[in-house]
């Protein structure tokens, strides 16, 4: 008995059980290792992995488009915006007292939250979920998450004052996933908001 057509690939397994939809995960799992143990290779069990990841996840992208596009749009509305020409980008980095930089700071926060907030509406309007209330709970999740990014970033600058370029380097990334995880985990919630109650009219 050769048992190491027995065992596929731990790690193609691994992927699989973790990557793939979990709605058919079980049962192209079982189909895999049964083609498998019946003399396909672990090329052959490899190769079946990763097509039925991408077509997996593929789908779940269309599926989940919105929540995708929502942050994807939103943070290159916000990237876009001309925040020196507004706010004193530079001396909240350096020169400035703690006082008037957390005001500033709160004052970008909420612009940020604002400049998504269109974005916000049509969202829980193809949601279903439209309403003054939901939108505010999204406003306020939104800029307190910016915060969170954001005051880190501006205490290191304080704290760091002349920047290196790789330093620069990997903070450009690390803000623009903050922002996208950010917008992310809003759309995240609005599927989750209940629906705007109707009015039942008696006739």
């Amino acid at each position: 008995m050769n048992t190491e057509r027995e065992q596929p690939p731990a790690l193609a397994l691994w992927f699989l059980r973790r990557l793939y939809p979990k709605c058919n995960r079980e049962a192209l799992t079982g189909d895999l290792l049964e083609r498998f143990r019946e003399g396909r290779s672990s090329r052959w069990f490899w190769r079946q992995v990763l097509v039925a990841i991408m077509i997996g996840v593929s789908s779940q992208l269309r599926l989940h488009w919105i929540e995708i596009g929502f942050p994807a749009a939103g943070t290159a509305l916000i990237w876009c915006f001309p925040w020196g020409r507004i706010f004193p980008i530079a001396e909240m980095t350096t020169t400035m007292d703690w006082g008037p930089r957390l005001e500033w700071l709160i004052g970008i926060e909420v612009t940020t939250a604002l400049i998504v907030l269109p974005l916000f509406a049509v969202l829980l309007h193809l949601r279903g979920t439209f309403g003054w209330a939901n939108l505010a709970r999204l406003f306020f999740l939104c800029a307190t998450l910016f915060t969170a990014g954001d005051f880190p970033v501006v205490w290191w600058s304080v704290n760091h004052p002349v920047v290196s370029r790789s330093q620069a380097g990997w903070a450009i990334p690390v803000m623009v996933g903050w922002i996208f995880a950010t917008l992310l985990i809003s759309a995240q919630l609005a599927r989750r908001l209940p629906a705007r109650q109707r009015q039942m009219r008696s006739y």
